[in-house]
Formats: C-alpha cells, sequence, structure tokens
C-alpha cells in the first residue's frame, strides 16, 4: 500500500488518503482481504491526526471497499457487491516449518542480547567482549578519513581478498610477529567470525569431527556445528589445552580439524606454554591435520612481551592463523585477517564471494594508515597500560567483596577473568538476579559442549564497562551471589563438575 500526501492541495487529507486506497483496491494492487493498519499506526506513518484517518476509513466503508470486524481489524472488499471478507484471526508466516534444517538445529543462546545491554546507560556491563569507548583513536581516524573522502580513494571497490597496498603491510605487520609470509597469504576479513565461518564452510562436512578446547569461544562453537561438525573438547589445564587427551583423540579418531585460542583465551585467560605449543603441532603434522589459530588478543598483555603467534612455530604450513582488529584499534572496526598457504587464500576468496565480496573498503585503508603511520604501535601501549589498570581494579574489588567459595583467574593479557561461583550456585539464575541490579555478566554455560559443565563458571569482562565503574558493579555482583548462596538449597542447580577448574 502506497500513500503519498500532498500538504500543497486544497484536497483534504482524509480524501487524499481515501482516494489513494480506493484506486488501489479497484486496481488489485491491495487485493481483496489485505489487512490495513489500525488508524493510530496509518496516523503515525503518514504523519498526520489519527481523525484523519479515521475519517477516511469511514469513507471507503461507506463505499464499501473496508470493512472492520472486532478481532480481524479493517480489512479490503474488492468487491461491492461481495459478501465481506472477514478474517477470524491474522495469520503470520509459518516460518517454524519454511526454515531449513541448518536453522532449525541452531542453539537458541543469542549475543545480541547481551551487546543491547552493554548498550544501556545504567547498566554495568562486564557480559559483552567489546574494548573499551573511552579511548578510541579519534584524532588520528579523523585525519585519515579526511584524507580519504576528499581524494575519493575511500570510495573505491576491493578486491575479494582485500586490498593489495593492505595485504602488503599486513605481510610485514606478521613478520615482525615472527611469521614470515607473502601477501598473497593474507586475506583481509570482516572480523575474525567470518574468518572462523569461512573455514568451516571450507573444511567441514556433515559429520566431520573437529576437536576444539573446553571451555571455547561459543560462536566457534556455533559455527562448526552450524556445518554439521562432530565437536569433541580437550579440557583445559592453567598452561593450555591438556595436550595428552588431545594425543588419544587423534590416535583414535580422524579429525578435520583442531581449533585453539593459545594467548589469552576467551573465555578462561589462559596461555598456552612452549612445551605444549611444540607438541601440538608436532602432532598435527604426525596426523596431518590442520591447525586455526585464533588470536585475538595476544598483542594485549600486561606482564613481560607480546606472546608470539603459534603460526610463528609452525614449519610444516599446517596453522591457519586468524587475528582482528577490533579487539585491539577498535569494536565497530570490523576488520581481520587470515594468513595461510595461498591456494586456501585463493579457495577461501571463492568461497567468500558467494556472501560477503569484499570488507569495508574505508575500514581497510583507515587500518592500513594507522598502522603504516606508526600510531597503532603508540595506541596499542596507551590500552596495555589501561586494561592492565582496569583488571587490577577488578581484581582488587574481587578481593575486597567476594564471598566465600568465588574463585578467579588474574589473566597476564586479554579481556577477561573467568570466575568459579560458590558450590550450589548456577550461573544463569546469577545472570537474571545481577540483570535485576544493573549488572550483566556471560554465564560459562555457552562455552561448553555439554552445557551443564559451565553452570559453575561467569565470564568477566574489565575493558568494556568504566573504570570508576568496575568496583560498583563488582560489589553489587558479589552482593548478588551472596545472597543466592545464603539461600543455597533453592539453587542447587550447579552439579559439582568432574573438570577441574582453570583458576
Amino acid at each position: 500500500m502506497k500513500i503519498q500526501i500532498d500538504r500543497s492541495d486544497k484536497t483534504p487529507l482524509y480524501k487524499q488518503i481515501a482516494g489513494q486506497i480506493q484506486a488501489q483496491i479497484t486496481s488489485g494492487e491491495i487485493p481483496e482481504g489485505f489487512q490495513f493498519p489500525s488508524e493510530r499506526q496509518l496516523a503515525d506513518a503518514l504523519g498526520v491526526n489519527r481523525t484523519t484517518v479515521l475519517n477516511a476509513y469511514k469513507e471507503l466503508k461507506a463505499d464499501g471497499l473496508i470493512t472492520s470486524h472486532v478481532g480481524s481489524g479493517t480489512v479490503a472488499v474488492r468487491n461491492q457487491n461481495a459478501e465481506p471478507v472477514i478474517l477470524s484471526h491474522r495469520k503470520d508466516p509459518m516460518w517454524e516449518h519454511l526454515f531449513s534444517d541448518h536453522m532449525k538445529n541452531q542453539d537458541s543462546f543469542d549475543i545480541n542480547k547481551y551487546l543491547e545491554v552493554a548498550n544501556q546507560r545504567d547498566v554495568i556491563s562486564f557480559a559483552a567482549g567489546i574494548a573499551s569507548f573511552e579511548l578510541p583513536p579519534v584524532q588520528a581516524f579523523a585525519g585519515i578519513e579526511k584524507e580519504l573522502l576528499s581524494s575519493g580513494k575511500g570510495l573505491l571497490v576491493s578486491p575479494v581478498a582485500g586490498f593489495s597496498s593492505l595485504r602488503r603491510v599486513m605481510s610485514s605487520y606478521m613478520q615482525k610477529r615472527s611469521c614470515f609470509c607473502h601477501p598473497s597469504e593474507i586475506m583481509i576479513t570482516s572480523g575474525a567470525q567470518q574468518g572462523i565461518d569461512l573455514i568451516a564452510r571450507a573444511f567441514i562436512n556433515p559429520g566431520d569431527i573437529v576437536l576444539i578446547e573446553e571451555p571455547s569461544f561459543f560462536p566457534a562453537i556455533r559455527s562448526f556445528r552450524s556445518m554439521g561438525a562432530k565437536l569433541m573438547a580437550v579440557p583445559m589445564e592453567e598452561d593450555g589445552m591438556d595436550v595428552d587427551i588431545l594425543e588419544q583423540l587423534l590416535t583414535r579418531y580422524r579429525p578435520k580439524l583442531i581449533y585453539t585460542m593459545p594467548a589469552y583465551h576467551n573465555p578462561c585467560g589462559v596461555t598456552m606454554s612452549i612445551p605444549k605449543r611444540v607438541r601440538l603441532l608436532e602432532l598435527a603434522g604426525r596426523y596431518g591435520i590442520p591447525v586455526l589459530e585464533d588470536d585475538p588478543y595476544s598483542e594485549l598483555n600486561y606482564e613481560g612481551p607480546p606472546v608470539t603467534p603459534l603460526k610463528s612455530m609452525d614449519k610444516s604450513g599446517y596453522v591457519i592463523y586468524l587475528s582482528t582488529f577490533s579487539k585491539t584499534i577498535y569494536p565497530g572496526l570490523r576488520l581481520g585477517w587470515i594468513c595461510a598457504d595461498k591456494k586456501l587464500i585463493s579457495r577461501l576468496s571463492g568461497i567468500r564471494q558467494l556472501m560477503d565480496l569484499h570488507s569495508g573498503c574505508i575500514s581497510q585503508q583507515i587500518a592500513e594508515r594507522f598502522i603504516v603511520s606508526g600510531e597503532l604501535k603508540k595506541y596499542l601501549t596507551l590500552i596495555r597500560r589501561e586494561y592492565r589498570e582496569r583488571r587490577d581494579i577488578m581484581t582488587d574489588a574481587l578481593s575486597r567483596y567476594a564471598p566465600a567459595g568465588l574463585t578467579w583467574n588474574r589473566p597476564e593479557g586479554g579481556y577477561y577473568l573467568w570466575c568459579r561461583l560458590p558450590e550450589g550456585l548456577s550461573s544463569d539464575i546469577l545472570v537474571t538476579r545481577a540483570a535485576e541490579r544493573g549488572v550483566a555478566i556471560l554465564p560459562g554455560t555457552p562455552s561448553y559442549l555439554t552445557p551443564y559443565k559451565g553452570e559453575c563458571y561467569i565470564r568477566l569482562n574489565y575493558t568494556f564497562p568504566p573504570r570508576d565503574r568496575i568496583a560498583e558493579g563488582i560489589r553489587i555482583l558479589c552482593e548478588v551471589i551472596e545472597e543466592l548462596a545464603s539461600a543455597r538449597p533453592e539453587y542447587t542447580l550447579c552439579p559439582d563438575s568432574e573438570i577441574n577448574p582453570i583458576l
């Protein structure tokens, strides 16, 4: 239904509305039985008074072109001589019956609700994995953006794998981190999550086995499952995945892929030790299994030098490296990259064309200039200091306010504290109660293949909330935990898991 109001026309507005609707009904453009919006809805849409729409509908009813009935609303009657069409109820599309098997099998956990909570003004959010909005490199960006838009270069269309100039810059960037690669071995993506999805599409057939750390990055779990993968968990220890269990699984099964986050792991914050890295690479080479290294946090080191990527130790070429600027430069800069064999990059580009021809062109050129100018190096120094202080504010607050039984780690980098709740408390119940008090947290359940194993854990982000509200949020959270613990018989929903805590 299309209606255009001409306020310069002397014809009353209600007659303009009625006349246009009449023409569309008689021409068949508005079919018989079409359900019109309510008077209020149409008035809001057209920017007119509700009485204007009411008068238009009255005129159409008098002409026998529409009819209204309680419960069915206002509907069109094309043939004036026909009986009025009465709809007993509005029938929405039966989406559940139309969805693909892939869609029907999606789990119900939705990260968007945590992002929405994070954007609410009065909420202290420890939930979403987002960088601070208080420290954007605005001045550097402003100059870059002005330059790009004034020359028109920012409006260019890039190749699927990214601008060649940025791929050269990223090749040099990786070489400074001891990963020696050619620009043809770099692909620019719209964030790391797109890279995970591309790898899943490239390697996984329904029923293929993928080995992942447990707990793990839950969007990766969802990506692999969406392709029909059978996931098997390798338990995490204080220095990374249990490589003895990894070897047992490799010996018994033939997985298609190993997924790991070796530096400042999300959610549990641990870093894989050098001996485990060496053994992981040895096992991958022996069994011929690709390793997807997800590395968004390694440059956010707070103690000692940055962690060297697993890719830098890879001599056989089995490691597919993935990272992002969303965690370092700015969360809204949806830009990541893959570093892998150029044949694989070429095949991934072919897959990407089916859903996304290229990353944002302005974002690519901003990132390129930000790196080349040396501003990224300066900015990393700034946010390392800031995030280390925020981490310490959070751990100090936990030390002051934590009730008995609440334990946590102290990561040497990254974004998160991984906390184990007092025995018998459910993280899902805590999430609800804390939200009622204005504090958002992420439960541990989506990070496990079997959700009940994560019932005793929560993840706390210390980079996003304003630094002057971190201690307040921890105090409120600890009060809620203590209240639930005092009513423990009512909330004993968290089983005593056989998995050792990583704290």
